[in-house]
């Protein structure tokens, strides 16, 4: 399956957002956008974690908004660079 991605176009930066569902490039651009993400020129992108000086990504991992590193903390996944919090599933024990 071929998808579309944004990606960051910062120096040595790995960050990625991939939509849930396959969509339109206006679409993407609108979910990316509202996770913090900012078009720089008509192709290029900057992720949360470069605009706010956390990044670049050098880690991926399972954050939704940037697709960096993650720890498994009390409140939930939170990402290394972008700082996005994703609550564990009920049935997890922690």
């Amino acid at each position: 399956m071929i998808r579309t991605v944004v990606t960051c176009d910062a120096t040595a930066c790995m960050a990625l957002y991939i939509p849930p569902v396959d969509c339109g490039a206006d679409v993407l651009e609108r979910a990316a956008r509202s996770l913090g993400w900012k078009r720089r020129t008509a192709t290029a992108h900057a992720c949360p974690s470069c605009l706010t000086g956390t990044g670049p990504v050098l880690e991926l991992g399972e954050c939704p908004t940037c697709a960096g590193r993650t720890v498994d903390l009390a409140e939930g996944a939170v990402c290394h660079y972008c700082g996005t919090v994703t609550e564990h599933p009920a049935e997890d024990d922690l």
